[in-house]
């Protein structure tokens, strides 16, 4: 893949931009990275200009200490946009991803011409403080091995986990500020104001994908969604968890497309 570096408010952000036609930016969720669309970047850049970045904070972008508030995500995903000149795109956004994007669409609604949420954060009740799934991922940041790492995200969705991803994943919290950006974004999605009685201020049509299998944020709390009044097409995936773009790409990557050229 073909990464790219810019400046942005001081800080170096790793992108990629690849494709032609319609533009798409695609933003990962808690822990991700460019690499998250591994599956779906190719596929999508045969119909649209495809960009995707690592967030501050994760990947190889650079990790400040700061509050990595969805306010603070907000601003960085305008400037972006702002920087590579593109007064309208679509986003993706995946979990902590999906509630930046929703944000940016409630509040720059000019800017966004279609809307994916996959399983969303932002839409929590207030009372909902993790999911066992959810608390058990946080604790791979401190996990002391990579087999560590292995058994701790396998143990969230009963589901094998490659040597490979898990070195990856050892790997990437070793980087300096990559813990606390982690936990910093987590507390500023928990914090931020929820998306609930905003949601029928989002004037771009809308996509939302749920795994039927999401114990991270199991479906359930989709129901805000299932609420709203207009432009909201729910799709919920058999057999699937968390990340419907990482384990059923093929037919993540016909769904979004179809309905991002509708």
């Amino acid at each position: 893949m073909n990464y790219q570096y810019l400046q942005v408010d001081n800080l170096r952000l790793r992108y990629v931009d690849v494709g032609s036609g319609e533009p798409v930016f695609l933003i990962h969720g808690l822990g991700g990275s460019i690499k998250s669309w591994t599956n779906n970047i190719d596929h999508l850049a045969k119909s649209f200009r495809v960009i995707a970045v690592d967030l501050p904070g994760f990947g190889l972008s650079d990790k400040p200490k700061i509050n990595y508030t969805i306010k603070f995500y907000k601003g960085f995903v305008v400037q972006f946009l702002k920087l590579l000149q593109l007064d309208q795109v679509s986003i993706v956004g995946s979990s902590l991803g999906g509630h930046i994007a929703a944000e940016v669409a409630i509040n720059h609604p000019f800017l966004v011409r279609r809307l994916v949420l996959i399983s969303p954060a932002g839409a929590l009740p207030r009372s909902f403080k993790g999911s066992p799934a959810l608390r058990k991922y946080v604790r791979v940041i401190n996990a002391k091995s990579p087999q560590q790492v292995k058994r701790l995200l396998s143990a969230i969705d009963n589901k094998p986990v490659s040597d490979s991803y898990a070195q990856m994943v050892y790997q990437k919290f070793l980087m300096p500020g990559a813990k606390e950006a982690f936990l910093s974004s987590l507390a500023g999605s928990a914090r931020a104001p929820r998306l609930t009685n905003r949601l029928n201020r989002i004037k771009a049509p809308m996509l939302l994908l749920w795994g039927k299998n999401d114990y991270m944020i199991p479906v359930k709390f989709a129901e805000p969604f299932v609420k709203m009044e207009k432009n909201c097409r729910i799709i919920l995936i058999e057999n699937c968890g968390h990340r419907p773009h990482f384990e059923r790409p093929e037919l993540f990557n016909k769904i979004v497309s179809d309905f991002l050229l509708a």
